[in-house]
Formats: structure tokens, sequence, C-alpha cells
């Protein structure tokens, strides 16, 4: 469809690769967050969650430094793996300067709980781009490599929800089922009728990425917040 509205000497081979290719990097500068921000994002949960000022911060790292040096003479050195007595102890300790530094009060299990929810949906909101991101970043790519004016973009837009539209009425007036072999009767000779009707989401997914429920970002920032974060601060002892 791009061909159709665009032109075939603007939209060639190559140049759909040079989108593409931009189109990814741009979306990774946009959703870059730089260590600073999430220490900012952090010291505000913590602020609205645990009560936490920076006195009480200043406390707790004073506190848990001593408990770290304490143990270090204890065990020395050698003895301080990812899965050594050390790491466990100074996982305990880490808990236990919290409560002492800021107060039970303010560190009990929901709050921690409610803490890593809020930390995991602020790094999620910081690091997706918005629809209306996604188009402004394509809309500029296409006027610089394709050489398209806005009017053509709008045209494109316009022709492909009408298309969209077309092949959703289609599909609920005579049913799934009979459009696909409505499809594959028409297209057969491709021999990937099946691939045809996938064909259809290419310049969706091109424009404006993948859908939700089709990216594994998502879920996988999810797990490393809820999950591996959360992991790695218990004593590991019945963490499931």
């Amino acid at each position: 469809m791009e061909v159709q509205v665009y032109g075939a000497e603007k939209v060639t081979t190559t140049k759909q690769g040079q989108f593409q290719v931009r189109l990814n990097r741009a979306r990774q500068a946009a959703t870059k967050r730089s260590d600073a921000d999430r220490q900012s994002a952090n010291e505000q949960l913590e602020r609205e969650i645990h009560q936490v000022t920076p006195v009480k911060r200043k406390l707790f790292h004073q506190l848990f430094q001593h408990h770290k040096r304490k143990l270090l003479q204890e065990v020395g050195t050698n003895a301080t793996g990812p899965r050594s007595t050390f790491t466990k102890t100074l996982a305990q300790m880490n808990a236990a300067a919290e409560e002492e530094g800021y107060g039970a009060a303010n560190m009990t299990a929901d709050k921690r709980v409610e803490f890593q929810v809020c930390l995991s949906d602020a790094e999620t909101e910081a690091t997706t781009l918005s629809i209306a991101d996604t188009d402004r970043i394509a809309n500029h790519l296409e006027g610089a490599i394709y050489g398209v004016t806005s009017n053509k973009q709008m045209r494109f837009k316009t022709e492909f929800s009408i298309r969209l539209i077309e092949f959703e009425a289609c599909s609920q007036a005579i049913g799934i089922q009979e459009l696909q072999e409505t499809i594959a009767q028409r297209v057969i000779h491709i021999g990937y009728p099946k691939m045809r009707l996938v064909s259809h989401l290419s310049e969706s997914i091109r424009r404006m990425g993948s859908g939700n429920i089709f990216t594994t970002d998502i879920s996988g920032r999810l797990h490393i917040a809820n999950v591996t974060e959360a992991y790695r601060s218990t004593n590991r002892v019945n963490y499931i």
C-alpha cells in the first residue's frame, strides 16, 4: 500500500531497510532510561511509600556499611560469592538496617510489595512509547527517507483505515472460516494463503510497532522487577 500511495520510486527495498533500521534506533533512543532517572524514581517512591527522608537514608547507609564491614571481618573476602553465606547474611542485614533506619512500620511486607509494583509500573511507563509518539517518529522518518508530504501520509492512513474496516466488516459478515476459504481460493496460486492474510497487518506493525499482546518487552520487564530483583533482596529461604 505504501508503494501505491507514496510511489514505487520513493519506497524502494533499500529505503524500506533504512527506514526500519532508523525506526528501531529512534525507538530505542526514545525509550532509553538513564541510571539517574531510575535513581530519582526510586527515591521518590521511597519517600511516598516508606516515608524515607535524606536523614533516614544516610542513617541506613551508615548502618548497612557497618554491618557489612563487620561481616567481612568474620567471613573474609574469599567467601563472598553470589550463593555464599555472606550474601545471604548480607541480605538479612540489609533488611534489618532498613527497618532500623526507616522504621519497622514503614518497611512492612505489604509496603515492600507496593514499592516493587510501583517501581515496575514506573519503569514500564518510562520505557514504553505511546501511540502518538510512535506515529510521530514514523512520520518524521517517512518524510526524511521517502520524501513524502504530510498530505500523502494522511492519505495513506485514510486508505489503510478504510481497508481495515472493510476487512473487519467482511470477516464479521461471512465468518472467519469462510473468509479464509475465499482468500485461499483467490490467492491459491501464491501457495501461502495464510501468509497472505497475515500480510494485511504488516503496514500497521511497520508504522506503529507490535501490539501489546505480541511483545515480550512488558512481561520481561515485569519479571525482572517483580521476580528477579525481588528474589535478590530476600534471604533465598522459602522464597516460593
